[in-house]
Formats: structure tokens, sequence, C-alpha cells
């Protein structure tokens, strides 16, 4: 095994470990955030949460409204815009998105963007909708009515890497039809899990999703993207709302 995969799985498996313990996570990540400041310069930046507890709501609304005074939160769509050199950027910008399908999007998350009107997408991990902890689809379908976005996340969260050439195609391409037939809208974006090129997705996978039809291809690569980059290759920048702001700025910075 190649020494960087091997490296990243190292990673993976110790990123697991503190992702239960969050606020210690946080805790061990801020001190290189003093290395770092938040974005100042020109940029389009993708943070993304996942699962948003009740406790960490405020948390939550800190990163936020902390980030929306450097520049605007915009929607999918418009940060598509930026990259095909539709819309200017003229400073930091910000598009936010959430991965799964955990309950806490509808009793936590969705009120406190409404509060602060944020624009955000929700990439749907089709196969988990109605299992006990998660979203239902009318849940999914009360979200799209108050003007969120949905996208696809695969029908069970599998790493792609790991699935033959068919049963990943089967992932991107069931999951967007029962996403479509589910809540009435078309599913033109993606998010592949884990989200590392090599380790949990191939250019194989890239290919498949458009051929299937996705205009976008999110990873959880980290740098801030440019007018020109493509939306085939989105990166993300995954946080948790348990963070403190210099643990943010580990990830999200110039």
């Amino acid at each position: 095994m190649p020494t960087a995969i091997r490296k990243r799985l190292n990673e993976l498996g110790l990123r697991s470990r503190l992702r239960a313990r969050p606020r210690v996570q946080g805790r061990i990540l801020a001190p290189a955030g003093l290395l770092r400041r938040l974005p100042s310069a020109p940029g389009l930046y993708f943070p993304f949460y996942h699962d948003v507890p009740a406790e960490y709501g405020d948390d939550l609304r800190h990163h936020l409204r902390t980030l929306s005074r450097i520049g605007p939160m915009i929607s999918w769509e418009n940060a598509l815009a930026v990259l095909a050199g539709d819309r200017p950027l003229p400073g930091p910008m910000f598009c936010l998105s959430f991965d799964d399908a955990h309950l806490t999007w509808r009793d936590v998350a969705a009120p406190l963007l409404r509060e602060l009107r944020v624009p955000a997408m929700f990439f749907l991990t089709s196969g988990m909708v109605g299992r006990p902890g998660n979203l239902t689809w009318q849940d999914c379908r009360d979200l799209v009515a108050e003007g969120f976005d949905f996208g696809s996340h695969t029908v069970t969260h599998t790493r792609l890497a790991d699935q033959d050439d068919e049963a990943a195609a089967r992932e991107l391409i069931d999951s967007k039809r029962e996403i479509e037939e589910e809540l009435g809208v078309e599913v033109r974006d993606f998010a592949a899990p884990y989200g590392h090129p090599a380790v949990d997705f191939r250019e194989r996978d890239v290919r498949t999703a458009r051929e299937a039809g996705y205009r976008s291809f999110a990873t959880t690569l980290r740098p801030a993207m440019h007018a020109g980059d493509s939306p085939m290759w989105i990166r993300r920048q995954g946080l948790h709302p348990a963070w403190p702001i210099l643990a943010v700025r580990t990830r999200v910075h110039d």
C-alpha cells in the first residue's frame, strides 16, 4: 500500500476516535489555528457539518456569524456561478452544506439557518432516511419547501473506492433517482462519503457522476476555490460545531 494512502487511513482512524469527543478534538486542533487566520483574500469556501446536536446549536450560530462577518454565505447555485465566472468574487465567500440524514437538521440546523438567513445544501444518504435518529422523507420534503437544497451522498454511505464499478455506479445513480422521486426536485450535486481522492473515491466515480447527470462532485480537500476551478472537484472544509474558532481556522483560512 502506498505510504500516502496508509498515512491517510491512519489519520481517518484517529479522527474517528476524536469525532466521538468533539470538544476535545477542537481543543487539540486549536493551537494550530494560532498559525492561521480566517480568510481575508478573495476565495470561495465550502464549510460543511454533519450532526448538530442541540447542545452545539449556539456554537454553530457563533461559527456562522463569524464567517458572515467576513463574507457572504451563498447558495450552492451561486457558488457554482462563481466557479463559472458568472458571479464576482471580490472577497471571501462561503457556501454551507451538511452530510448524511441527521434528524438535527430539522430540529436544530434548519431553525438556526432560517434565523440567520443562511442558505444550505443537504447532501442526503438516501438509505439512511427513515431509520431511527434520521430524517423521514416527509422531513426532507418540508426542508425543500422551506427553500433548502438537496444533493446526493450515496445510498449507503459506502467508501466508493472499495466498490467495483457496478456497485459504485449504483450508489450514485440509485440515490439520485430515489431522492428525486421522493422530493420532486432534480438532484444535480453529489458529495463523496469521506471524500479524499484515491483513498475514498476514484476518478472513475467522478466520470460516473458526470454521466449520471450531476453538475458538481464534492471532495473533502480543503483549499479555497476560485473562478475557473472545476465544479466536478469541489473542495470542502469539514467542521464540527463544538470546535472553537481557533480550530475552525485550521480548516478555513487564506
